[in-house]
């Protein structure tokens, strides 16, 4: 089979029999908290015990002025998955401070330097989420699309330059703008296809319950338009649905929401890889969107998302 390759990244073509539309399998992962490397060593073998196949990917965030994490590579690789490390633009410290402005400064360029030197001396792949969901307005990144494009190129070009090709970008929306308008639209934020690897989005299921405004949606209802707009302006990028998860609802919906969700994502040929956010956000004041919030839940993933792959497909 011939690949389509482009700097860091191959890709299968689409398949075509019988004038149908195949896919290649759809992979995943899931979100899992980092601090440090031993306990997320333990944690990730704990999570990844209560599921029916090792994971795609395990995605993880790191803020700016941190190193390279080694040590979470490191475990992620050794279990069969490929790091997603989710790259926030802010300083957990001082998180009101805008960045964007010291990075095309050049603040930042020996950090960024740094960590391209080190994925290259690793060698393994790598994906990088630089700037995630820039199009909400509660990161201090977002909400300045020319600045934010001019920094993800910066950066880019440094990596291109230390010769870090085992690292893909991921290009990470909101699956909803905020604010809304035109000044605001994901796409603004765009920094061309040279420097893009993948095109991702970001979207939950908030539920009944959360705030009045939000309302029990299915997969379809919260990424078809997104993902349409994608195929269109970006068809030849491979996507990826980067945070979704559900909460749990009444008995059984769930586990429903998760199964329709598979039979959705399969639908979307251009639709390569999902990550579920598997954290208990209630103390923060939002929801549950582990995985095992139920019996049913669990085991609804672990059949469709997860479940082992058999030859030749899904």
């Amino acid at each position: 089979m011939i690949l389509s390759c482009g700097v860091t990244l191959c890709v299968t073509p689409f398949l075509f029999a019988g004038g149908t539309q195949s896919r290649a399998p759809l992979e995943w992962g899931f979100y899992q908290i980092y601090w440090g490397a031993k306990p997320f060593q333990e944690n990730l073998k704990r999570e990844v015990g209560r599921l029916a196949s090792v994971p795609d990917y395990v995605m993880f965030y790191r803020d700016l002025g941190r190193p390279f994490p080694q040590g979470a590579a490191d475990v992620i690789h050794k279990m069969g998955a490929t790091p997603i490390i989710s790259l926030e633009l802010w300083r957990w410290h001082d998180n009101q401070t805008k960045q964007l402005p010291r990075i095309l400064a050049g603040e930042w360029d020996d950090f960024f330097r740094k960590w391209a030197e080190d994925a290259k001396r690793d060698g393994r792949r790598v994906l990088l989420r630089f700037g995630f969901e820039f199009n909400g307005d509660w990161f201090s990144w977002g909400g300045d699309p020319e600045a934010f494009k001019a920094a993800w190129r910066r950066a880019r070009d440094i990596f291109d330059d230390v010769g870090a090709k085992n690292v893909e970008w991921v290009w990470s929306a909101n699956v909803t703008s905020h604010p809304t308008g035109p000044e605001n639209d994901m796409h603004r934020y765009y920094p061309g296809d040279a420097g893009v690897d993948w095109v991702a989005v970001d979207g939950y299921n908030w539920g009944d319950a959360y705030r009045e405004w939000h309302k029990w949606s299915s997969f379809d209802a919260l990424f078809d338009g997104v993902l349409n707009a994608f195929a269109t302006r970006y068809p030849s990028k491979p996507v990826m649905v980067s945070e979704f998860g559900s909460p749990e609802g009444t008995p059984g919906r769930k586990a429903a929401w998760v199964r329709d969700a598979h039979a959705a994502a399969l639908r979307r040929t251009q639709l390569r890889a999902v990550v579920w956010f598997n954290l208990d956000k209630r103390r923060e004041g939002e929801l549950n969107f582990r995985l095992d919030t139920s019996p049913d839940a669990l085991r609804a993933f672990n059949e469709t998302f997860a479940a082992k792959r058999r030859a030749g497909g899904e």
